[in-house]
């Protein structure tokens, strides 16, 4: 199990490197890996996945690209991403993901008050599910550069 969450966090080192460089201005990229490891209070979920996104700092368009696997369609009951919280901390919901299931790919606009927290590391998405409504998986949004 710990074998697949290091090749989880080594294909989206190298993917999140490769997402980095296209950036145009005013536009930042993140990732994100997820588990139920990073959830607070941890979970034992086999779940996993990784996130891309990027965030334009003028029109506050987050727009992310999310995988996961080891969760039904049918089970996540919502996603979203937090803040402002270190690794391991609880925070209230910034903004909502959709559509429901893996994958995703959309924008949504994060407010102006949590822009700092995005590019300082101090958000987190995460996948609720029927089993684990606290969340079942989580990763940190981490700035790629």
């Amino acid at each position: 199990m710990q074998l697949r969450y290091v090749r989880a966090f080594l294909a989206a080192a190298l993917l999140g490197g490769l997402y980095a460089a296209p950036a145009p201005a005013g536009t930042r990229n993140f990732v994100a890996v997820l588990n139920g490891g990073q959830e607070t209070p941890p979970t034992t979920s086999n779940a996993f996945g990784v996130a891309f996104l990027t965030f334009d700092d003028k029109t506050l368009a987050l727009c992310y690209s999310i995988t996961y696997t080891g969760i039904t369609r049918t089970a996540e009951t919502a996603a979203h991403v937090h803040g402002p919280a270190a690794p391991g901390a609880p925070a209230a919901i910034i903004v909502a993901l959709s559509p429901a299931g893996s994958p995703k790919n959309l924008c949504v606009t994060l407010p102006k008050a949590n822009k700092k927290d995005l590019k300082r590391g101090m958000t987190y998405l995460n996948v609720h599910t029927m089993d684990n409504p606290s969340g079942e998986i989580r990763g940190q949004i981490i700035p790629t550069k």
